[in-house]
């Protein structure tokens, strides 16, 4: 998925040594410094070393199976070494486990990319899982996996160099890969078991594929049997995946580190499943057409031993929900889905919600679909066909947290409003639904495993707050876990509201010292493009828009169509071109906005994004310089023929197939009108948006003589160093101040 923000929680590492500036307008990006008490001038020094507030925060919280306690990870407030903690609920205490671990990470290469393509950039204990007995906790560390005593704290490292470990459902064995091979490993002796052989970079057992990691959200390879009896792996062959190198200019005497990358119309890699018994043995190979079928989307254990797989096509507008007899390997068809533009995984992926389909022990399943504008949660009969829908159009199903089959009962979550999620309790029996945590904001529900008495709430609030909670069954909170962070340097003035013909959803942030009958310079924050939501009733999340406002400036966000959250059409009105609804919407409710807040100098508009933000940026400065005055555009993706295939082909189809698209979609075919200034970022060892884009977008500018600003990054697509993060968000505003001329 191209990254939505620079900045947030989620910034990999890079040294910072200096940002190289090369520019055809020699304009200076640092135009005008202020005093250093200025509040206003310090908050982005702030926000930088405190990753907007959000260091310190509880995060990956998971109650005991006993529900007696509650295992979180947090760092300090201005460190990025993640801890593991308990937190008992009888007297509300906090115990520190495993050890600070603060020694230097050796991350193996295959690490590093699978917490690349996790958007993973914190250090420390990055994971854990709690064992059935809720004794232990199987936690990884600087690239080694340990064990951890919950009551104690004390640590026993596993031996051996480890990656992708997945823990059996008896908590005695651990799914491990090593040199691309499948093992398990005996956490009482520490034995190991090879399941696979032949593996290699090109040839991998038991790891996810770059497109299921990077655009499908399935992070695993491997998964376990319910009885812990088999395994089910992934075998992945990228040897006709393109390969592309990437060197690092400030150290030229190293080789250049090379990637397997599939761009839009190439080959992807080729996958099977294997099914093997835990105690090794001859693979049995699952038997589904993947020459048709090649994207693997989900994969599902039932509690009765059978095995659901959902599979998609290269096109992603048919997949098919594949039921699996373990013992020979051969499918069935349970239902087929299809859309004329494209489909969408459910919404419950990066939210914390079940995989579905979820088994009931009664042979039927629960399963989601967009048929019509909304989401639905459905109830089919052991056969794939549908019994009944169980939630209503009026109530958007979002994700399916947990399920109660004793009283036929299930946790879900909802977005009736668009910017807000709600946890309800439904009665798929009766269709009664309960409100449980409605409170406005985003709210992502965790519950343990057949604990169904209380859950996890992480919590982003329309109060502006951000905490971790933990819920009875009631909707009532008997605790929140506790932070560390420190709280926002200013407060926040957020106003959440709709804009334009289309009633899109808008976000206005205004100075602190905003003063009626005062004209002010408009910054439009955009991503506008597929899979993220810009515009949400968190305030917390915009603390970078605000401190940019406190420069005298009102920073604007809409989602217009293509973006998700709304409905079916909306969102897939993009389709084979990626750029002409998108600026057409964003400017409308731009003017609505500007027409109805006298405060708005719609004379002065800039606009900045990162990754599609950055792609739509440039499209915007070049395209309508009749609206924006100048333009920031972090890591664009200028050509989408260069971006991968998982996520391109999904709304333009191939460029085989579909070149007009995307020529449409190109930012080199309107190269020639850049008539504003237009200040161009990027990381130069980027794996997700190549440099390559920038490269070319910088010499079709060239060749067309026209004026442009480049500050060079070092790292990827995320920046870790508070010096360097700092100094990308100063740069942005003193390029606006020089265009813009915010009001003192």
């Amino acid at each position: 998925m191209i990254s939505q923000r620079l900045t947030g929680d989620i910034m990999p590492t890079g040294l910072f040594r200096r940002a190289l500036i090369a520019t055809t307008a020699a304009m200076p990006l640092f135009a005008h410094a202020a005093p250093a008490t200025d509040p206003a001038r310090t908050c982005f020094a702030d926000l930088a070393v405190t990753r907007n507030g959000t260091l310190g925060l509880a995060r990956n919280a998971e109650l005991t199976p006993d529900g007696k306690a509650a295992l979180f990870l947090r760092s300090g407030p201005r460190d990025t070494t993640l801890h593991l903690y308990r937190f008992d609920l009888a007297d509300h205490s906090t115990h520190e486990l495993g050890g600070t671990g603060d020694a230097p990470e050796h991350l193996s290469v295959e690490e590093k990319a699978r917490r690349e393509r996790a958007r993973q950039s914190l250090s420390g204990i990055t994971a854990f899982d709690i064992t059935p007995d809720g004794r232990t906790a199987i936690a990884t560390r600087g690239g080694q996996i340990l064990q951890i005593d919950i009551a104690s704290g004390a640590t026993k490292p596993v031996p051996g160099e480890w990656i992708a470990p997945r823990l059996s459902p008896d908590g005695r064995t651990l799914a491990v890969v090593r040199n691309d091979d499948l093992y398990t490993l005996d956490l009482a002796t520490s034995q190991t078991r090879r399941l696979t052989t032949g593996g290699t970079a090109d040839m991998t057992h038991g790891l996810a594929e770059f497109a299921a990691a990077e655009e499908l959200q399935r992070p695993d390879g491997t998964w376990w049997s319910p009885d812990g009896s088999t395994l089910l792996y992934e075998e992945a062959d990228s040897r006709n995946v393109e390969k592309h190198f990437i060197a690092n200019p400030e150290h030229p005497q190293t080789q250049p580190v090379d990637f397997r990358y599939p761009r839009a119309g190439t080959d992807n890699a080729r996958l099977r499943l294997g099914l093997v018994a835990a105690q090794g043995g001859t693979t049995r190979w699952v038997d589904w057409d993947s020459n048709a079928y090649p994207y693997l989307d989900r994969v599902v254990w039932r509690k009765d031993g059978g095995l659901f797989v959902l599979v998609a096509n290269r096109a992603e507008n048919s997949e098919k929900l594949l039921s699996v007899d373990p013992r020979t390997g051969r499918t069935a068809t349970l239902l087929t889905e299809n859309d004329t533009a494209w489909l969408d995984l459910t919404p419950s992926e990066g939210s914390g919600g079940l995989s579905l389909p979820y088994a009931l022990p009664d042979g039927h399943f629960l399963w989601a679909a967009q048929r019509s504008a909304h989401w639905q949660l459905e109830l089919h009969k052991p056969d794939g066909t549908l019994e009944r829908v169980l939630t209503p159009q009026t109530t958007p199903f979002v994700s399916l947290l947990d399920v109660d089959p004793a009283r036929h009962s299930a946790v879900i979550g909802a977005d009736p409003s668009r910017i807000d999620t709600q946890l309800l309790r439904l009665d798929w029996q009766t269709g009664q639904i309960t409100p449980l945590v409605i409170t406005p904001g985003r709210h992502g529900a965790h519950f343990t495993k057949d604990l169904d008495s209380a859950f996890v709430d992480s919590a982003n609030t329309a109060d502006g707050v951000r905490a971790t909670h933990i819920v009875d069954a009631t909707g009532q909170t008997v605790a929140t876990l506790p932070d560390v962070a420190e709280p926002l340097p200013f407060s926040l003035h957020t106003t959440f509201t709709q804009a334009g013909p289309l009633n899109l959803d808008a976000l206005i942030v205004r100075p602190q010292n905003f003063r009626a009958g005062h004209r002010y310079p408009v910054i439009l924050s955009v991503y506008a493009g597929p899979g993220y939501k810009q515009v949400n009733h968190t305030p917390a999340s915009y603390a970078e828009d605000q401190c940019l406002a406190d420069h005298g400036y009102i920073v604007v966000s809409l989602d217009g169509r293509g973006t998700p959250g709304r409905d079916h059409d909306f969102e897939r009105a993009t389709k084979n071109n990626l750029i002409d609804l998108p600026l057409q919407d964003q400017v409308d409710g731009l003017r609505a906005l500007g027409k109805r807040f006298p405060e708005f100098d719609m004379s002065r508009v800039g606009v900045y994004g990162w990754s599609f933000g950055g792609y739509f940026t440039a499209m915007a400065t070049i395209r309508r310089p009749d609206v924006f005055k100048a333009g920031v555009a972090g890591a664009p993706p200028v050509d989408f023929a260069d971006y991968d295939t998982a996520y391109t082909e999904r709304f333009l189809g191939t460029p085989q197939d579909d070149p007009e698209g995307y020529r449409k979609s190109n930012v080199l075919t309107y190269a020639d009108q850049l008539a504003r200034p237009l200040l161009i970022m990027h990381g130069i060892t980027d794996d997700n948006v190549y440099f390559e884009n920038t490269m070319k977008l910088t010499q079709a500018l060239l060749k067309n003589g026209k004026s442009y600003d480049l500050l060079l990054l070092p790292g990827t697509h995320m920046l870790t160093d508070p010096t360097l993060r700092q100094r990308v968000d100063q740069a942005r505003e003193a390029y606006f101040a020089k265009v813009l001329r915010p009001a003192n």
